[in-house]
Parts: C-alpha cells; sequence; structure tokens
C-alpha cells in the first residue's frame, strides 16, 4: 500500500477520534433533561442520543464543515508537499483532543468547538512566520464572523431561556410544571414529559448537524491536503459547467471603471481578472493534472476572497457602456450568484466521510456521559431544576444551535446548554440565590481560555514538527 494511504487513514482516524471525544464530552447537552427529570431512563435517552446524533451528521448538509475549511488559507495550503499537510492536521486534532481530554477529566463543560476553531487560527497565524507561509495572510473576516457567534450564542442561550421560563410562568397555570423532581418515583406530566422528550432529542439533532460537521470539515481537508489528483476539485462535477458563470463575471468585471479602485482593490481587481482567464482555460479542458487541479481549486479561491474585499468598495463605479441597457445603475452584488457559484467545484465532501464521522460521534455519545451531565444538571444553579426549567433550556439550546447552523457558523452546544441553565437558574431564584458563583467562575474561566490556550498549543506544535521534519 502507498505511504501516503497509510498517513491518510492515520490522519482521518484521528479525526474519528475527536469526534468520538466531542460525543463523549457533549451528551450531556442532550440528556441531562430528560434523565434527571426521569422523563427517560438513561440507558434509553444515552441510545437515542446516539441515534439522533448519528442521524443529522448523515444529512445535516456541509454549509459548517466548510466554515471550518475556510478559515485555514487553502490556497497555500494545497500547493505545499504531502509531509506538510499531514503536520497541520496532526498539530490541529492533537491540540483539540488535549484540551478536550483535560476538560473531561475536570469535568468542566467546555467547547469542542472552541477548541478546534483555536487550534486552527493557531495554525493560520503560525504561517505567517515561516518561509512557506510569510506571505499568507489568515481569513480574518471568516475567523470574525466565527468568533462572533461562538461569544454571542452563549449570550443568545441566556437571555431567551430566561425570557422563555418567565413566559411560562405566566402562560402555564399548573404548579406541577414548576415543580423539581426529588425522588426516583417523581415525575413530569405527561405532556411536560412529551415536551422534555422532543427537546432533549432537538439538541441531539442540532448537536449532530453543527459539531459533527466540524469533523467532516477537518477530515474533507485531509483529502485535499493528501490526495489532491483525487479531491482538489470535486469528481462528481463536470468542470465545464463553470463556463457560463465566468463569461458572466468577466463581462461584468469588463464595465468596472478600475480608477474608482483604491491602490490594493486594483490590485485585487486585476488579480481576479488574470485568475478568471486562467479558470476559463482550465474548465475547456478535458483532461487535468493534479497541478491543475490544485490551481484551479487556488483560483476559484481566490476570485471569491478578492470579490468579497473589492466589492465592499463604497467608491466603486461603472464604465458609462455599462449603462446602454437603460439600467441607471449597476453593482458588483449581480454577480454574486455566479461567483457563489464556482464553489461547487470545490465545496463538496464525499459521502464516506459524513458516514464515517456520523459513527464516531454517535458512538462517543454513548461513553462516560456522567460527568458533565452532573456538571450542568447539579452544579451550576443551587438548585434543582424543575421541569419547566429544563424544558426551556433545551428549546432555546436547539433553537440557537439551529439558527446558526443556517448560516454556516459553528458553535458551542455545550456554552449554548450551560448558559441557558443559568438563564433558567436567574429567572427563578436571582442571580445570588439561582447560580453557583464557583462553577460558573470555571466555566467562565474555561470558555475565555480556550481559545488563546488552543491557539497557542496548535501553533507551537506546528512550529515545532515544521522545524523536525520539514527543515
Amino acid at each position: 500500500m502507498d505511504f501516503t494511504y497509510i498517513i491518510l487513514w492515520i490522519c482521518l482516524l484521528i479525526v474519528l477520534a475527536f469526534e468520538f471525544v466531542n460525543g463523549m464530552n457533549d451528551t450531556a447537552n442532550a440528556v441531562a433533561p430528560v434523565i434527571y427529570s426521569h422523563s427517560l431512563e438513561p440507558k434509553k435517552s444515552v441510545l437515542i442520543a446516539a441515534f439522533l446524533n448519528f442521524l443529522w451528521v448523515l444529512f445535516g448538509g456541509i454549509a459548517v464543515a466548510m466554515s471550518i475549511i475556510h478559515l485555514l488559507p487553502l490556497s497555500t495550503i494545497v500547493s505545499q508537499p504531502t509531509n506538510f499537510g499531514i503536520i497541520l492536521v496532526i498539530s490541529i486534532l492533537v491540540s483539540a483532543i488535549i484540551w478536550d481530554l483535560g476538560a473531561w477529566y475536570l469535568a468542566l463543560p467546555v467547547s469542542s468547538s472552541h477548541a478546534l476553531i483555536g487550534s486552527i487560527l493557531g495554525i493560520s497565524i503560525t504561517l505567517m512566520f515561516i518561509p512557506v507561509g510569510a506571505d499568507t495572510i489568515p481569513h480574518w473576516g471568516k475567523a470574525q464572523e466565527v468568533i462572533v457567534g461562538l461569544l454571542i450564542s452563549p449570550l443568545i442561550g441566556f437571555g431567551f431561556a430566561f425570557l422563555l421560563i418567565y413566559i411560562a410562568h405566566i402562560v402555564l397555570r399548573r404548579k406541577s410544571y414548576f415543580k423539581a423532581p426529588k425522588t426516583e418515583e417523581d415525575h413530569p406530566t405527561f405532556a411536560m414529559r412529551s415536551v422534555l422528550i422532543g427537546a432533549s432529542a432537538l439538541v441531539s439533532f442540532m448537536h449532530g448537524k453543527n459539531d459533527g460537521q466540524k469533523g467532516v470539515g477537518i477530515a474533507t481537508l485531509i483529502l485535499i491536503t493528501l490526495l489532491p489528483a483525487n479531491f482538489a476539485i470535486n469528481p462528481n462535477m463536470d468542470i465545464k459547467g463553470l463556463n457560463n458563470d465566468i463569461q458572466v463575471i468577466e463581462k461584468t468585471l469588463t464595465q468596472v471603471n478600475v480608477e474608482s479602485l483604491s491602490s490594493s482593490e486594483k490590485t485585487q481587481f486585476i488579480q481576479t481578472q488574470s485568475k478568471l482567464t486562467e479558470l476559463k482555460t482550465l474548465t475547456e479542458k478535458s483532461d487535468l493534472s493534479t497541478g491543475e487541479k490544485v490551481t484551479l481549486r487556488s483560483n476559484i479561491l481566490h476570485i471569491q476572497d478578492n470579490y468579497k474585499s473589492f466589492n465592499t468598495s463604497k467608491k466603486i463605479t461603472f464604465i458609462e457602456s455599462a449603462y446602454a441597457g437603460g439600467s441607471e445603475t449597476m453593482s458588483l452584488n449581480s454577480i454574486e450568484k455566479n461567483i457563489n457559484n464556482l464553489s461547487q467545484a470545490t465545496d463538496y465532501v464525499p459521502w464516506w466521510i459524513i458516514l464515517m464521522v456520523s459513527i464516531a460521534i454517535g458512538s462517543g455519545t454513548m461513553i462516560w456521559w456522567k460527568r458533565i451531565v452532573k456538571t450542568i444538571w447539579e452544579k451550576i444553579g443551587k438548585h434543582k431544576m424543575n421541569y419547566s426549567q429544563a424544558a426551556s433550556s433545551a428549546l432555546i439550546t436547539a433553537g440557537t444551535i439551529g439558527i446558526a447552523s443556517s448560516f454556516g457558523l459553528p458553535v458551542s452546544t455545550t456554552h449554548v446548554m450551560s448558559s441557558s441553565v443559568a438563564g433558567t437558574m436567574v429567572e427563578e431564584h436571582g442571580w445570588k440565590g439561582g447560580v453557583d458563583p464557583h462553577m460558573i467562575k470555571h466555566i467562565l474561566l474555561a470558555w475565555i481560555l480556550t481559545m488563546p490556550i488552543t491557539i497557542i498549543l496548535a501553533g507551537t506544535i506546528f512550529y515545532v514538527l515544521q522545524l523536525i521534519f520539514l527543515r
């Protein structure tokens, strides 16, 4: 067997290990409400959570996976030797797994998303300080978008969970809905039990859709890096189908008054036109070499990045001939769809990768879930959660993650659930009487430290490994 394939499967196994740990660490977010409310037996609830995690990774789309991939400067990475990609992927995964396992051991509900994204950013930053990527600029726009989502999602969880339990007190009159189970014999009503089971199922669904895609994204990155001949370009599409979009883009760009752009925008604009010409030539070929596939992918990414940059210019104008059709104004927004269509060649995931990741996260869900369950249910608040609190926390968590996933934003299931639980506790018992300040301090500390620690950890691992193996 080719040595490259051995390394490929070793790297993929590391990804599956990460997703296994992810499922193991995040299971509590789904099963805690139904277990501690005595709505379902622990074994049944964990099995259901595992199945739903598996199912939604399988059918949840790839938007979040692509966001993860695009955090890295792929145009630089795909043109490097195989050893470079191996070291990069191992650095990301080892860093994230070390932090996740350490947090699990300390029973802290930290974020696998923070750990993974911090590790990726650590690599992107480190690339600027080594010769191969000295001119590489991390995708700060995408990084900012992702980080903002990670930071505000817990605040959304806290606020909306607080609001939902407040409304529940007004709308729901039955005291049994606000009762906390005290013994094993205490159970919610049929209606509340149905809500709790449904809400927990939704959390499992959304966790698979969001967190599972992170592993899918990294696994796809491994394929692109190690086997560009097979995976740099979507093998299931005819790239000649991009010619129409390329022609529309070229025609529109010829109408832009280049003098209206700043010097940096002008450079990006001219570069875009050049890469479009090269892209058009490549798509007209019937058979591409490995180098040409890498170039085609790189050109598409450059065109899209440059378009996003100079399309934000408020001074851009069009030459007079652009108005010949009678239109009073023109805008580069008119070709946004065509620009996005180019992603058909680059944004794809092999079905077997999705299947493997879904199995890994589903399997991890069934292992060692009790430690984090107890933290979420018993230690965040000073009081036992009642049925309405449990249902509200789960519903808000599922909704927040679902909305984030629809925008392709990776968020932390753990942090959203923890903040939602805290929101219901504060509404029920106030700031001082509702939450345990000691535990909240530890959760906030882990939340704050995860990104910088994993940035430094992954960057250091990558820098040392490339010194040893690439110099």
